[in-house]
């Protein structure tokens, strides 16, 4: 348990210090969607969290051009997906 702590320490100053605006939104919300595990299995909470990510970026933001596509907002919402699961 204290290596589980060890590591969501290191991952908060990471972000703490090396993450802007957007990217804390999309940290976020991957801690939010996240929230599936409750509902049903871990895996597939995972999975379905991490294809909301990549679709995000690719359909809205590079096909649609809602926004700007940009990979890094894929990395901090995995990341907060991994700080959801822990």
């Amino acid at each position: 348990m204290d290596l589980l702590k060890r590591i969501r320490q290191k991952i908060d100053e990471f972000c703490f210090n090396h993450m802007r605006m957007d990217g804390a939104q999309h940290l976020i919300a991957g801690i939010l969607i996240d929230v599936l595990k409750y509902l049903i299995p871990v895996w597939s909470a995972i999975l379905i969290t991490l294809i909301i990510l990549v679709a995000k970026e690719v359909v809205l933001d590079k096909w649609i051009r809602k926004g700007v596509a940009d990979w890094h907002d894929i990395i901090w919402g995995a990341i907060g997906l991994l700080l959801g699961v822990l």
